[in-house]
């Protein structure tokens, strides 16, 4: 119900927005273009930030962001146990945590001790290695999401 009405609010004011630009006064269209310019700019420092997270990952930050995902999970079981018929989703549950350990596993195996090390003395690992983890950790995240969506639904 709150995101339905959280979705109509958006829509209404970019309608607003959409219309102020083309068919307002000329303070509502200079209105909406600082709007359009300020949301152009908070579009391109997420993005930003996005690459430098992703940039992070590709160093190396594989256990940090591994540990995390244990922490959303252990969340998200908690949350299951209070809803109704949770059976399938906490069986979900179980097999995205047992997806998470195989591949904290496999970082673990991949990356020795030095790996604390300043980026320039930490060892790399080659790329067909580096890419499996990244396709395990996209699975992850993409079935984490699907999990997330699927509660929410469960939830109204």
């Amino acid at each position: 119900m709150l995101k339905s009405l959280i979705k109509v609010g958006l829509l209404l004011v970019g309608g607003i927005l959409v219309y102020n630009y083309f068919f307002g006064t000329p303070e509502e269209k200079a209105q909406s273009k600082e709007i359009f310019t300020s949301v152009k700019d908070l579009t391109k420092s997420a993005f930003d930030l996005l690459k430098q997270e992703k940039q992070k990952f590709d160093e190396g930050k594989y256990d940090e962001a591994v540990d995390k995902v244990g922490g959303l999970l252990d969340n998200l079981k908690s949350k299951a146990e209070q809803l109704e018929d949770n059976r399938d989703l906490l069986d979900k549950i179980a097999e995205l945590e047992e997806k998470r350990k195989r591949l904290s596993e496999d970082i673990n195996r991949e990356l020795p001790e030095n790996y604390n090390n300043t980026p320039d003395e930490r060892p790399t690992m080659d790329s067909s290695s580096r890419k499996e983890i990244e396709n395990e950790w996209e699975d992850l995240v993409r079935k984490t999401e699907g999990l997330m969506e699927e509660m929410e639904k469960k939830e109204q």
